[in-house]
């Protein structure tokens, strides 16, 4: 493990199914010597070190970052926000930090803005995930083969980003660089607005009684409709404007899929379901 190993230490804020994910894949990929999680539920730490995540839980602060040289936060953006500073302060020289929030906003300013001279942070977002939450659905492949959006900022220190950059690449994902506007413009299209449109499809059959008629069509169109309501509410309100746009446009799309199909002509609406199949072969 020694000749292989990356980090001494990790900590990870929050072990749930991100934090959790990322604990098996590090301890799988024999990156890290000491997998530390951090949190304020004792009996999910308990979960944590159970499913192999960690190998310690606490619950201290101090205990957690004595030593790591690097710092992740798994925890929601607005846990992220209010709890970072602490952390920043108290973390080892030469630590490393990253997230894993998925909308940046001007969270990134914010945090890169505590950085000292030997503090070095880059936030990420591993494009990656499930319906399901907590450590129960963590995987120590989750993150193989997928993206990684990074988010620097004018401040943030090359060494940061060559670092944080190295990690997801260990960890088998593609990595790519772009502000955090950019970023949240992106996850509102591919992520944020389909969550919502999933929970609309479904909200919009109102007789729940026709559930019952359901095919795979329609489970597989609605799968994400199942995941947690408070993280995703969250989610959305931190990335409204761009989900806004997202929806704006999604109405002019409506209007424009309510003409093909008054028009009565299979040909219309054949061409704009052939667009259509062509983009999701694509994916």
């Amino acid at each position: 493990m020694a000749e292989k190993a990356l980090y001494k230490k990790v900590t990870i804020v929050g072990v749930g199914l991100m934090g959790g994910s990322l604990g098996m894949a590090l301890k799988d990929k024999e990156l890290a010597k000491e997998v530390v999680g951090w949190g304020r539920n004792e009996m999910r730490l308990a979960a944590a070190r159970e499913r192999g995540a960690i190998d310690l839980g606490t619950r201290d602060r101090r205990e957690a970052l004595a030593g790591t040289d690097l710092l992740v936060f798994a925890t929601p953006i607005g846990v992220t926000s209010r709890i970072a500073p602490e952390w920043f302060v108290d973390a080892p020289p030469g630590c490393m930090i990253t997230d894993m929030i998925s909308v940046k906003g001007g969270v990134v300013d914010d945090l890169t803005a505590l950085t000292g001279p030997r503090i070095y942070y880059a936030s990420s977002h591993p494009l990656c995930g499930s319906e399901e939450t907590g450590v129960g659905a963590a995987r120590q492949d989750l993150f193989d083969g997928k993206l990684c959006l990074i988010t620097p900022v004018a401040k943030t220190k090359k060494r940061a980003i060559a670092e944080v950059q190295s990690l997801w690449q260990a960890l088998g994902m593609t990595v790519i660089s772009m502000a955090p506007t950019r970023h949240d413009q992106i996850v509102a299209a591919v992520s944020h607005f389909p969550l919502l449109l999933a929970s609309a499809l479904i909200n919009q059959i109102g007789d729940e009684k026709l559930l019952k008629f359901s095919g795979t069509g329609l489970l597989d169109t609605t799968r994400i409709a199942g995941s947690s309501p408070t993280m995703w509410a969250e989610i959305i309100t931190a990335n409204k404007k761009a989900v806004l746009s997202q929806i704006d446009g999604m109405l002019e799309t409506l209007m424009l899929v309510k003409q093909h199909v008054k028009s009565g002509d299979p040909a219309r609406i054949k061409v704009w379901l052939q667009q259509a199949s062509r983009r999701r072969r694509k994916m």
